[in-house]
């Protein structure tokens, strides 16, 4: 009787936890890009699928800031928003010979700090496309997922940004022999990856929920287990194999959710589960 109480109130909280960093992921997240430049400001709508012009209450201000822009404007622009506490990325366009210059005028603003601006040299590049993106999903902080949900274009990136700390939270409280707190990473990495996406919260999101639930409860036996038979200190041990299954977890769960697709999902939960399980042992019949 008590093992079921004790299931039975393990099950409530991951069901609460679970609707709260899905709630979290709703509201928030528009950004707006400031008109400038016309080359820029086209530039940045077409790498992040945001239409250029004012937005009021938007969370996140993009300024874009080609050689020919006033910076001190910009700093103005972006003091003021930041005594409002309201967010700013300014992106500056700028080559590396002229970076510094370009920096010292912006930061000479007071309230305008290093993490209000992001460099790149030109906007062509693979390698300025994930400066500038990176950039916006910092600016965004806790608005990323919502915004991830409302421009497509943001949703890799803020996928491995989700994952990344995911694992990072996960390794660090496997190292800690805390695994009730790597369980509730994975968690809530699965839940705000799935958000991000534009999923909903329904019966169609059990099978990435129960593929967390059920890592969560595996990852301690085989982290203790592995840290008495891996050469090393434990707590070392420990944080990789959380750290290892947490991104084991991320690409299981998005393979699940790419191969059912939200139209093809039953709508029910048990139709959920069944679905699932008719799937494992669809592959299982194919290997043997």
């Amino acid at each position: 009787m008590g093992a079921l109480i004790t299931l039975a109130k393990r099950v409530n909280t991951f069901a609460k936890d679970t609707r709260k960093h899905h709630e979290e992921a709703l509201d928030g997240g528009t950004i707006a890009i400031l008109p400038g430049d016309p080359a820029i400001a086209s530039r940045l709508s077409d790498m992040l699928g945001v239409p250029v012009g004012e937005r009021p209450g938007a969370d996140l201000v993009v300024i874009p800031l080609g050689m020919a822009d006033d910076a001190r404007a910009a700093a103005r622009e972006t003091a003021a928003r930041a005594r409002q506490d309201r967010h700013t990325l300014v992106v500056v366009i700028a080559p590396d010979s002229r970076r510094g210059a370009r920096e010292a005028e912006l930061l000479a603003e007071p309230d305008v700090t290093i993490g209000d601006l992001v460099f790149a040299r030109d906007l062509d590049s693979d390698d300025a496309a994930r400066r500038i993106t990176d950039g916006v999903i910092r600016a965004l902080g806790p608005h990323k997922i919502p915004a991830a949900r409302r421009y497509p274009a943001l949703r890799d990136a803020v996928r491995d940004s989700i994952v990344t700390s995911a694992a990072r939270e996960s390794a660090v409280a496997g190292a800690l022999n805390w695994f009730s707190g790597a369980s509730a990473a994975q968690l809530a990495m699965v839940v705000r990856t799935g958000s991000a996406e534009g999923h909903q919260l329904d019966a169609r999101r059990v099978p990435e929920v129960a593929a967390a639930v059920g890592s969560g409860l595996v990852i301690a036996v085989v982290a203790r287990g592995a840290s008495h038979v891996i050469p090393g200190p434990r707590w070392m041990v420990r944080g990789a194999v959380a750290w290892a299954s947490t991104v084991a977890l991320a690409a299981a769960t998005q393979r699940i959710s790419h191969q059912m697709g939200e139209d093809n999902l039953p709508a029910d939960p048990r139709g959920a589960v069944r679905s699932l399980l008719a799937r494992a042992r669809k592959r299982r019949k194919e290997k043997n």
